[in-house]
């Protein structure tokens, strides 16, 4: 399997890497993390070639070499990675998740091209949602990645993508996460700061789906796998909390009883929950690690890294 991994410096690129079979030929994009390379070495991942580009440099992706520009598979990952970023920078974000696959998609060619939305996709509605909602997101984020699978489409109707995987993603936690997402910030102030208060931003009742990476990780592989037709579907955890449970949960699994103060405004307020169920139907993929378990192996890794710092 000859595969492109984009953004793969990222949170759920570096766990992929590790997981993926050593015999696949992997291309690894990244950008500005300079640890990137570092990070391969340490981990003995010989197999991965690190390939330092701009995806949102139209010129930067049309100067790639021909061996660099055709796949057996691809796992677009690179995108803005903070939807509250875009609410203050929708440019930057439309740069970073519509004009990087545009990009990629324009100038490489693949025969299975797995793209990483988001549930954000999703903004704005209530309930139980599946892709055949209609969406109407007003968020910035939901908007550059809605965008962004139509043009993974667009690539496939002009021949450049063989079979198209666009996965909704409602999110993940654990190891190499970035430091402002939740999970990581529970599990210093709770497991390690052993301190029972916390700050939600928002009123602390709009859900959040996350699943432990490993659990995303081998969805992956299963899509890779079974490439099928090209679908549309959702990636979630099915085991949704409002943000003040989540934060109950996880004080819980560390002994503690969370003391939750809310405050200020979110900008993206969720109030819908997946009813698709391709992942299982089709996949035979359920996520298999409870939160508690998904915790305490994220405050173990953290312990191990040495990454642990004040919440």
């Amino acid at each position: 399997m000859k595969i492109l991994v984009t953004g793969a410096s990222g949170f759920v690129g570096r766990n992929l890497l590790t997981a993926l079979p050593r015999e696949w030929a992997v291309t690894a994009t990244y950008n500005r993390d300079a640890s990137f390379t570092e990070f391969l070495r340490k981990r003995g991942l010989s197999q991965v070639t690190a390939l330092r580009v701009d995806l949102a440099d139209g010129g930067a992706v049309a100067a790639l070499g021909q061996e660099q520009r055709s796949y057996d598979a691809c796992v677009h990952l690179a995108a803005n990675g903070d939807p509250a970023y875009s609410d203050t920078a929708p440019a930057d974000d439309l740069r970073a998740n519509a004009a990087s696959t545009v990009n990629v998609t324009s100038h490489c060619r693949f025969g299975h091209f797995v793209y990483f939305s988001s549930g954000a996709v999703y903004d704005g509605l209530q309930g139980t949602v599946d892709p055949s909602s209609a969406v109407k997101p007003t968020l910035p984020y939901a908007i550059s990645k809605w965008a962004s699978e139509r043009y993974v489409m667009h690539a496939q109707k002009k021949g450049r993508i063989g079979t198209a995987s666009v996965a909704r993603f409602f999110g993940a936690y654990g190891p190499f996460e970035a430091e402002r997402k939740i999970y990581g910030r529970l599990v210093r102030q709770f497991a390690f700061a052993k301190s029972p208060k916390y700050t939600v931003r928002g009123d602390g009742r709009n859900l959040i789906d996350a699943m432990y990476v490993d659990d995303t990780v081998r969805a992956i592989r299963l899509i890779l796998d079974r490439p099928g037709d090209t679908a549309t579907f959702d990636l979630y955890s099915g085991r949704p909390l409002s943000l003040k449970d989540l934060v109950s949960q996880a004080a819980a699994a560390f002994g503690l009883q969370a003391q939750i103060e809310c405050q200020g405004e979110v900008p993206e307020y969720i109030e819908f929950r997946s009813g698709d169920r391709t992942m299982e139907t089709q996949f035979g993929f359920k996520p298999a690690i409870e939160l508690a378990d998904g915790l305490a192996k994220f405050r173990d890794w953290m312990r191990d890294e040495q990454v642990v710092k004040a919440s």
